[in-house]
């Protein structure tokens, strides 16, 4: 679980990266504050794991493992996300889908018209 909280970490701290690389100056929140959120959320995660790791009860195994696990699936799906956003490739890729779709919904509307 360690590990799995190691890339919960790396992953906020990788967001913050592409998010600066996107925004530059422009981020909402400004860089100093994002680093101040994004520090302690990253804090709050290993305080939480730390306090049930040195607790002899296991009760809470499960909500702690899925808690890890779901950040884990949050902050992956966010950082493709920003990678998307960030590369000029998928940027190219979801223009040329959008032209076609826009291509294929002119023609189902002239099909439909000549109905």
């Amino acid at each position: 679980m360690e590990y799995q909280l190691l890339g919960v970490s790396g992953l906020i701290l990788i967001i913050l990266g592409l998010t600066w690389l996107k925004d530059g100056e422009k981020m909402d929140p400004p860089l100093r504050k994002r680093i101040i959120i994004d520090l302690t959320t990253i804090l709050l995660f290993w305080i939480v794991f730390e306090f049930w790791n040195f607790s002899k009860s296991r009760t809470y195994e499960n909500e702690v493992n899925w808690i890890i696990n779901g950040s884990l699936a949050f902050f992956g799906a966010r950082m493709i996300q920003l990678i998307c956003q960030v590369n000029p490739m998928f940027q190219e890729l979801v223009n040329y889908l959008k032209s076609k779709n826009g291509k294929t919904d002119a023609i189902e509307n002239d099909t439909e018209e000549n109905k």
